[in-house]
């Protein structure tokens, strides 16, 4: 047989022959010591009687060349290129690491102008690795306690602790950044990337002042929300931290955490006014019936103003960070990753190659190979207006203005800031 012949797949991994690179032929049966393959436009209206027939070592018996009909180079080359693709995932433990994109610039070279586009092919492509992925878990004690997956690119444990409430994961590079930068930490969990049998997703980070720059120290999917897992939690982060650093514990002396969003700009005025702004803004719901905003601002009053401690949430005199800013940030980063919940597996993978991108910008930054370029936060923004205001309350006392002046001015900032 003169013809090329090249074994190929169809979309249901059942076995494929081309020919020419333009002619298709599906397995139809196998008999003791035979393969026969039809053209696969034998069932449509062409009735192509074209068959080929091959013996256990895939060597070609008998070729009868009938078509009756055009080749197909296209449709030829869409399932040579996904067959080549497929192949190269089955070599992998580790079907999502593959760089798909890559294989199939390789492939397109060898093909040439026939090629079909990668975006043509590209979802079948990625349902095909979901496939490869062990199966899903639905249940949190179904977590295996040891996995390849647990294993990142620097062929380090990523995985500290497990049991029937929570996963936590932590890799050495981590552990390091927590005992360096334990100053400040920000603490948030996300419900979005939760995989269906998790409650959330919890990330704690840290700030290096001197490169600038946030880092992700620690990410666990929790089962619920309960007190005692939180403690567990943050026991387990000490406990891990505490073996590289010569068996003392680390705590970390001051802890970020997301504020509600209806206070979220309360913690940036200045905390000597916020009872008067309070009384204030309850004054004005009264007048104009906002009923449903005084039943928050009772719940403001017993929670924040009473229960805890003002300096324990105001940030007037210590703009520096905003969790807002770091923890969430990185969150809404981590929700585009996903059009919908992930899987467990899928959820480990895109953490550990985030935990990989950190280290090598740490790397980077540290050694001075890459300086990003500054651009105006969210923070700066904060921190430009309650200047302006302290500024302006300081000309106010120096003309020794009445405190209800001051009050008005404090309110004035607490509407600008809602605007940002």
């Amino acid at each position: 047989m003169d013809d090329q012949l090249e074994i190929s797949e169809t979309n249901k991994e059942k076995n494929q022959i081309i020919v020419n690179k333009k002619y298709k032929f599906n397995l139809c049966y196998i008999t003791n010591s035979t393969k026969v393959f039809k053209c696969t436009e034998y069932k449509t209206v062409k009735k192509c009687k074209s068959y080929i027939i091959l013996n256990d070592n895939n060597k070609v018996i008998k070729y009868e060349n009938k078509h009756t009909h055009p080749g197909k180079e296209y449709d030829a080359s869409v399932s040579i290129v996904k067959h080549k693709i497929k192949n190269e995932i089955r070599k992998t433990s580790i079907p999502i690491d593959i760089n798909q994109k890559h294989i199939y610039n390789e492939i397109s070279e060898e093909i040439g102008l026939i090629c079909p586009e990668y975006n043509s092919i590209k979802s079948q492509i990625s349902r095909y690795i979901k496939k490869q992925l062990p199966p899903d878990i639905s249940k949190f004690n179904e977590i295996p306690d040891e996995s390849e997956y647990y294993i990142n690119e620097r062929d380090e444990n990523f995985m500290i602790f497990k049991n029937s409430n929570i996963i936590i994961f932590q890799s050495p590079f981590q552990t390091e950044l927590f005992i360096k930068y334990n100053e400040n930490m920000f603490a948030d969990g996300t419900f979005y990337i939760a995989p269906i049998f998790g409650y959330q997703v919890f990330i704690t980070r840290i700030y290096a002042p001197e490169i600038k720059s946030f880092y992700t120290t620690l990410l666990s999917v929790l089962n619920n929300k309960e007190q005692a897992t939180y403690e567990l939690l943050f026991e387990e982060l000490k406990k891990n931290a505490s073996k590289y650093n010569n068996n003392i514990i680390v705590t970390p002396k001051i802890l970020h955490c997301d504020f509600e969003k209806a206070i979220t700009n309360f913690p940036f005025i200045n905390p000597e006014y916020i009872f008067d702004i309070y009384n204030y803004i309850k004054i004005i719901c009264q007048i104009y019936n906002y009923f449903h905003f005084l039943n928050f601002l009772e719940y403001f009053n017993k929670t924040y103003l009473y229960k805890y401690d003002i300096q324990y949430w105001n940030y007037y005199n210590d703009i520096n960070h905003i969790t807002n800013n770091t923890s969430e940030f990185f969150n809404n980063y981590l929700k585009k990753l996903f059009y919908k919940k992930p899987s467990f597996y899928e959820l480990i993978y895109h953490l550990k190659r985030e935990e990989s991108l950190s280290y090598n910008n740490c790397k980077r930054k540290i050694e001075g190979v890459w300086k990003k370029k500054r651009i105006l936060i969210k923070t700066d923004e904060i921190n430009d207006l309650i200047k302006k205001y302290k500024k302006k309350e300081s000309e106010l006392i120096d003309k020794k203005c009445d405190k209800n002046d001051i009050i008005d001015l404090w309110y004035k900032c607490l509407l600008e800031l809602n605007k940002l």
